[in-house]
């Protein structure tokens, strides 16, 4: 007798409580909207033109006789304060973008 209590128990909770489930289950969920990333164009061609312009600064850090075999390269303590100077141009350049 308990068996077929407990039985009946069980079956009344799985109706009332898969009628919930099924009514659940055939709703549709609406995703929300990605908004794709925006691109600065304004800061990226600012922070390209101080890269260009670093680059650029660089480059005459580098001593252009370096092929030949008579001249001698910059010293390195002036080649080395040159690449600083045109890297702190770079970050004061980028810190106004």
């Amino acid at each position: 007798m308990r068996r077929i209590v407990l039985a009946a128990l069980v079956l009344l909770n799985c109706a009332s409580f898969g009628t919930e489930l099924f009514a659940q289950a055939s709703q549709t969920v609406t995703p929300v909207p990605i908004t794709p990333p925006t691109l600065n164009t304004t800061t990226t061609t600012c922070q390209t033109t101080c890269d260009t312009q670093a680059m650029l600064c660089l480059n005459t850090c580098v001593s252009t006789a370096a092929a030949s075999t008579t001249t001698t390269l910059a010293a390195p303590s002036s080649a080395g304060a040159c690449n600083l100077s045109c890297t702190t141009q770079q970050l004061v350049c980028k810190q106004r973008c």
